[in-house]
């Protein structure tokens, strides 16, 4: 069934983000009813969150993203810095702070991590849905935090099959992160809610791959592919090492040797 969303205006509510453009804006709440879900903006910590609601169970359920509080803040504070898997996949050792693209951005808390340990990041969202709330949350925390996300952390919203195929020699990464759709174990009833509207919003992940080869083709120094730890490697491809943690693996490909 091909999903419907809406954008709901509340009295003094800001405009519907550009992302957004081409959705309905709704002014009364009984014609949400018409569509599968909608965004809006809800007030939280005092700020106005880019939001996306819709009915789970018979109850309605929402989600935003935020990279300065919660989850993302705690994990920056009490994550283990350059310890963490990673970190390592990444090759985060000594001083070396890489030029990386994350092109399957999702919800964007890698990407956040990752910055956070000083890395350049470029990240790539396919779905305008997702990439409105991502863009919403970087706006929010480049005001927070202007030296950790007012730089060196740009969304790009459209297909990472044809943007880093685009790239010139200049602009290719030292490392492509590909952190694939693929449906979680894990059935507590927060990643389950969070995850069912993610799926809502982006349906599918076909050309994920695709995706591998031509992110070898385009990386200087290594690909790194995030996967749950019962998935298969990603286009059957072995990589050159796996990196272990809980419930997930990170899959290596070494271009070059890191000096």
């Amino acid at each position: 069934m091909t999903q419907s969303f809406a954008f709901y205006s509340s009295p003094d509510s800001p405009n519907s983000p550009s992302l957004l453009s081409e959705l309905p804006t709704v002014t009364d709440s009984v014609e949400l009813d018409n569509y599968s879900g909608f965004f809006s903006y809800q007030i939280v910590h005092e700020d106005p969150c880019l939001t996306f609601s819709a009915m789970l169970d018979g109850k309605l359920s929402s989600f935003h993203l935020d990279f300065t509080q919660g989850k993302v803040a705690y994990r920056r504070q009490h994550g283990g810095g350059r310890k963490q898997h990673i970190a390592k996949a990444c090759g985060l050792k000594h001083n070396w702070t890489p030029n990386i693209i994350d092109a399957t951005a999702g919800l964007g808390r890698d990407a956040a991590e990752l910055r956070s340990l000083g890395c350049s990041m470029r990240l790539i969202e396919r779905s305008p849905f997702v990439a409105s709330l991502l863009e919403d949350a970087i706006n929010r925390a480049a005001e927070a935090n202007p030296e950790l996300f007012g730089s060196n952390f740009e969304l790009f919203q459209g297909q990472s099959l044809e943007l880093i195929r685009r790239l010139s020699q200049e602009q290719q990464p030292d490392i492509i992160y590909l952190d694939p759709m693929f449906p979680p174990r894990n059935k507590s009833a927060a990643v389950k809610k969070e995850m069912r509207l993610v799926k809502l919003l982006v349906g599918n992940d076909p050309d994920a791959d695709e995706l591998l080869p031509i992110a070898l083709d385009n990386a200087k120094y290594r690909v790194v592919v995030k996967r749950p730890s019962y998935a298969p490697y990603l286009n059957e491809m072995k990589p050159s090492m796996s990196i272990e943690s809980k419930g997930n693996r990170f899959d290596v490909y070494v271009l070059k040797g890191i000096n």
